[in-house]
């Protein structure tokens, strides 16, 4: 999988938040993307999701050496952040269920749940979660799924310590099937990266 960034820009209204982006994306490889506040991080990674149109440039996507269309995107890339929702209607058990339905998921409910160390919670209600449960289970759904594209926006956001081992301890591993994006400003979300990448040049 890889994606082409050429000249890429996004403005409201009358300010453009970044212009003049170009980037180059591998499979395989795990990038970082930095910069201050309201330097476009967030709007950057929704961009390259096909979540948010650009102003200006060019996106390109390939995977096998065929071009992917902007908008078939989202079958072969998982966003996850802050911003994005879970179904809290759903038990735990029903959410998975669900979203396999829309995304594959390589372990079955079972282990997840024991992965996660959920066990007892299996048929509760996801809205009856803590902040910190809703975030590991947003990143378990990104990081167990087939998906060729995985941006992580402000992983750890919510976790305690002990659940940000348990996010490092997979962001470790070699993942040569996965293209990885991460928007932090935290090194220790990032810092086993191949690439850091600053916005603030493109302001």
């Amino acid at each position: 999988m890889e994606i082409l960034v050429e000249g890429l820009g996004k403005k409201f209204g009358r300010e453009w938040i970044f212009r003049g982006v170009d980037l180059s994306f591998s499979q395989g490889k795990k990038y970082a993307i930095t910069g201050g506040n309201g330097s476009g991080k967030t709007t950057l990674v929704k961009t390259l999701a096909g979540v948010i149109p650009f102003t200006e440039g060019k996106l390109t996507y390939r995977y096998q050496s065929k071009s992917i269309p902007l908008e078939e995107i989202y079958k072969l890339l998982t966003i996850t952040g802050p911003y994005t929702e879970l179904i809290e209607e759903f038990t735990l058990t029903e959410l998975l269920s669900f979203y396999r339905n829309f995304k594959p998921l390589v372990q079955d409910n079972h282990e997840i749940i024991n992965i996660l160390g959920f066990k007892k919670s299996a048929n509760k209600l996801v809205r009856d979660f803590s902040s910190g449960m809703k975030q590991k289970l947003k990143l378990a759904l990104a990081l167990y799924n087939q998906d060729k594209v995985l941006i992580l926006d402000e992983p750890t956001s919510n976790l305690d310590h002990q659940n940000i081992d348990w996010y490092l301890s997979h962001l470790n591993q070699p993942m040569n099937e996965k293209l990885i994006i991460i928007c932090s400003n935290q090194p220790y979300e990032y810092d086993f990266c191949d690439e850091v990448i600053t916005l603030e040049k493109y302001k």
